[in-house]
């Protein structure tokens, strides 16, 4: 129940990030100790306690089934990992068994990332977007670096105590030099790269927002009367002015007359105008990013993941955008690490984006967007509705932030535009998180090779 607990802190919408740290402890412990016909319950409890703290929120945006599948698959994910590990501890073999939690559920975050229509979102990486330095390790290893260090924490904490005075003391000093160095080597690692690198004043931005507006507007003049006055009242030569996802629907031969317009008027004010537009074509409905660019041209970005169920009916795109550094993606494109490596490597030193989110989740969903631009190293500004808007550098420091409401909210900020070397994340790939799969595998073939007598008896 106590880890089942931290789980849940860890899993919120709003984390407590040293939960995570600790979660898999004492649930290693009470398997250790338990007779081996109560253990897949007793971690099975853990998970299902654990998934509680966003049941709520899965079961408002996916329905009963979809709610009901990731509480299930969460409980049983966290079941199994603790359970491979108590094998091998049994078997006084102490580093696969502190090793089993964290390259688990790294492999798991890998999968997660490539099969999974939400992409990495449910991670319990996201709990350490508090902890900077930790966060520095995603510039190496993606988001499955980060769970490995933090898992691995709580991983070694549970198995050390539960086997305490019964272990081979030749096994002790290997599993504790693996700890505390990687341990050490990630902090020591977020702290260098963060020190001396303050936030470097660049382009200027400001995020427009608002939920005040009930009906979307389908006309491009209505559009203009809602937002024009708040764009005219912030934009100036050089900045980037930037409004959520979807604040406007119009047909095609519309959306591209409203495109020109609003062009003209960028160019005019040699500025840069980003806004979120649905567009309906005689087929097909897409969701779209309008760059209107200081030179009078404009540009469409078409959003490339959709959110399943929501946006049902909705065509997504298939390209990236980049231009001269600046890159554009909307909402739920964020959460999938493979597209910020795909715009790293288009050399975006910034990423705009668009949002629309489900106000519980406001917090949550800025910062994992403002993840990616760590993994890709590139400062983030995103405008959100039901949300919250946010600037940040391509460390993970928010530079200014404002939750949406129904006043027409404006966040000023100026947006780095940094231009270090691509992060080695960008560069390598998902290296660590399939090496982890790799070594998850092998962890399960072990495994299979049968259970010391002291495992059949149960406990120690």
């Amino acid at each position: 129940m106590l880890s089942g607990a931290l789980l849940a802190m860890s899993y919120a919408m709003n984390p407590i990030w040293w939960a995570a740290w600790l979660a898999p402890a004492p649930v290693i412990v009470a398997t250790l100790r338990a007779p081996v016909a109560d253990r897949r319950r007793l971690t099975l409890l853990a998970g299902l306690i654990g998934g509680t703290s966003s049941f709520s929120y899965h079961l408002m945006v996916g329905g009963w089934f979809s709610a009901m599948l990731i509480l299930a698959l969460v409980a049983v994910a966290w079941s199994s990992t603790i359970r491979l590990g108590v094998t091998f501890a049994e078997r006084r073999q102490l580093l696969p068994a502190v090793l089993a939690v964290p390259i688990g559920w790294a492999a798991i975050d890998m999968l997660l990332i490539h099969v999974s229509p939400h992409g990495s979102a449910g991670s319990i990486a996201y709990s350490q977007m508090n902890a900077l330095p930790v966060l520095q390790v995603a510039s190496l290893g993606g988001m499955p670096a980060i769970t490995f260090v933090v898992l691995l924490a709580g991983s070694s904490l549970g198995i050390l105590w539960a086997t305490r005075g019964r272990i081979d003391r030749r096994g002790l000093p290997m599993v504790l030099v693996v700890a505390v160095t990687v341990i050490g080597a990630t902090l020591s690692f977020g702290f260098m790269r963060l020190s001396g690198t303050a936030p470097a004043p660049g382009l200027s931005v400001a995020l427009i927002a608002t939920d005040g507006i009930r009906s979307q507007p389908r006309d491009w003049d209505v559009f203009r009367d809602t937002y024009g006055r708040a764009i005219a009242r912030v934009i100036a030569p050089g900045m980037i002015v930037l409004l959520p996802e979807g604040v406007v629907r119009l047909p095609a031969v519309v959306a591209e007359r409203g495109a020109r317009s609003l062009a003209a008027y960028a160019a005019r004010k040699n500025a840069t105008i980003v806004v979120g537009v649905i567009v309906d074509e005689a087929k097909r409905i897409t969701n779209r990013a309008l760059i209107a660019r200081p030179d009078g041209s404009y540009r469409w970005y078409v959003k490339q993941h959709l959110v399943p169920g929501v946006e049902a009916g909705i065509t997504p795109g298939r390209a990236a955008i980049v231009l001269n550094g600046t890159g554009v993606a909307i909402c739920k494109d964020m959460h999938f690490p493979t597209l910020e490596r795909d715009y790293a490597g288009k050399d975006a030193r910034v990423m705009l984006v668009p949002a629309n989110d489900f106000a519980v989740d406001d917090w949550l969903t800025a910062r994992m967007t403002v993840l990616r631009g760590v993994e890709g190293g590139a400062s983030i500004a995103r405008a959100a509705r039901h949300g919250i808007s946010v600037v940040s550098d391509r460390y993970g420091r928010v530079i200014a932030e404002r939750r949406s409401n129904a006043a027409m909210g404006i966040l000023r900020a100026r947006i780095p535009v940094d231009p270090g070397d691509a992060t080695i994340y960008a560069m390598v790939g998902d290296l660590f998180g399939w090496g982890c799969v790799l070594a998850w595998i092998l962890l399960l073939v072990l495994r299979s090779g049968g259970l010391s007598r002291g495992s059949v008896r149960g406990g120690f």
